[in-house]
């Protein structure tokens, strides 16, 4: 299956054009879930506060379907 990835802030650094902020398509096996795409990306466990697909806040254990598209978010800082 192919699912479409935005990656959100300091996450674009695993964008496969470090620092790029455009969305790109990543293949997984199918029944695959998003904590299975955050390290097919490489992204380190705690680093992701949320991800979206259409539209909804989805745990990681969310199942991803063929033609998904996910943005993904750190958390966030300031002060």
């Amino acid at each position: 299956m192919e699912v479409t990835v935005t990656l959100y802030a300091t996450l674009t650094r695993y964008h496969p054009e470090e620092g790029s902020r455009e969305p790109f398509k990543v293949e997984l096996p199918d029944g695959a879930t998003l904590e299975d795409l955050y390290r097919k990306v490489g992204i380190e466990e705690g680093e992701v506060k949320k991800a979206f697909i259409r539209h909804k806040s989805r745990p990681p254990d969310h199942s991803l379907e063929d033609g998904d598209r996910v943005g993904v978010f750190p958390p966030v800082g300031g002060g």
